[in-house]
């Protein structure tokens, strides 16, 4: 698929490199949080890492990595690189945040057991930071992804089954779930589960990308008419 855009870097190599820099401190500071958690259920083999949002946290800091070093190495290779990642990351981030915070003020419960809640500012940094830092790396800096519907679901399928594959693995060794609601739900059940989480992946990726390509066309037309009223 043909980009909307000739932008094929960031158009402000300063800024970007302050985007970057800037999320991988945030995402450094979520880190270091991460082992005051007390939810029994990250203990065990794959520890915090059998939770989708850690996992969401470690694909976040990996694509600020690779953008980052890209920015100081001005490495086309790498451009692209994080352009995959950011294109794995932020739709997973996106509706994380989403239904996070819904539930959040829903019912808490539903997301830690009472007692185990997390402080603001940590929650913050897990459901709300990566999610803002990446739509600004996406929105502001960075060229359309190179993706369309059809092969953003097949991605977005192999992410959910990647994932199910996980957490049944580490269940075969600690004998529970880091979400108790799939205790009871059986193999078909958490099939079309991954199947709604790819297809809602899938919806997020494409209103980011139509989005993104505005904003872009938006950004081209004004520089446009700005450069022929100062000719």
């Amino acid at each position: 698929m043909k980009p909307a855009s000739k932008r094929s870097v960031a158009p402000s190599r300063v800024l970007s490199i302050a985007i970057h820099a800037i999320g991988l401190l945030f995402f450094a500071l979520s880190f270091s949080q991460i082992p005051k958690g007390t939810n029994p259920l990250r203990k065990g083999f794959g520890g915090p890492y059998k939770f989708l949002t850690i996992i969401a946290l470690l694909l976040s800091t990996i694509t600020f990595v690779i953008g980052f070093l890209a920015d100081v190495l001005n490495v086309r290779p790498l451009f692209v690189a994080k352009s995959y990642m950011s294109l794995c990351a932020t739709p997973v981030e996106l509706l994380i945040t989403t239904f996070y915070w819904t539930l959040y003020f829903i019912d808490r419960t539903k997301l830690t057991p009472p007692g185990h809640q997390l402080p603001l500012s940590h929650d913050l940094g897990l459901h709300a930071v990566p999610t803002i830092m990446l739509l600004a790396d996406l929105l502001i800096v960075s060229p359309p992804w190179p993706i369309n519907g059809r092969a953003a679901f097949v991605l977005d399928l192999g992410i959910a089954f990647s994932y199910w594959g996980w957490i049944e693995y580490c269940f075969s060794i600690v004998g529970w779930y880091p979400y108790p609601g799939l205790t009871l739900a059986s193999p078909l059940k958490k099939f079309f589960l991954c199947v709604i989480w790819a297809a809602s992946l899938t919806a997020t990726t494409v209103l980011l990308k139509k989005l993104h390509e505005r904003i872009i066309a938006i950004t081209d037309t004004t520089r446009t008419v700005n450069s022929s009223k100062t000719k």
